[in-house]
């Protein structure tokens, strides 16, 4: 199986605005759970919460290995509000 090459901890064929406009997408959208993440850091993290844009970003670049596409899938599913 072919690797993709990678540049910056991103797929070549996905760019880092696309994904980041991807993600603040969701977060507008009322469909998905969006809420920003508590982070012990106060000094980096004002109020100790990381905006929901910043937590998967910086997830993505942290596991440069990882598909965007998949991931970006998966967590549409797993955030999905359900009734």
């Amino acid at each position: 199986m072919k690797k993709t090459p990678q540049v910056d901890g991103f797929i070549n064929s996905v760019s880092e605005d696309e994904i980041i406009a991807e993600l603040n997408s969701m977060k507008a959208s009322s469909v998905y759970l969006t809420e920003p993440v508590y982070r012990g850091n106060a000094e980096k993290w004002p109020g100790n919460q990381i905006s929901f844009v910043d937590f998967h970003l910086t997830y993505l670049k942290l596991h440069p290995s990882l598909d965007p596409h998949h991931y970006m899938a998966n967590l549409r599913l797993t955030l999905k509000k359900r009734p």
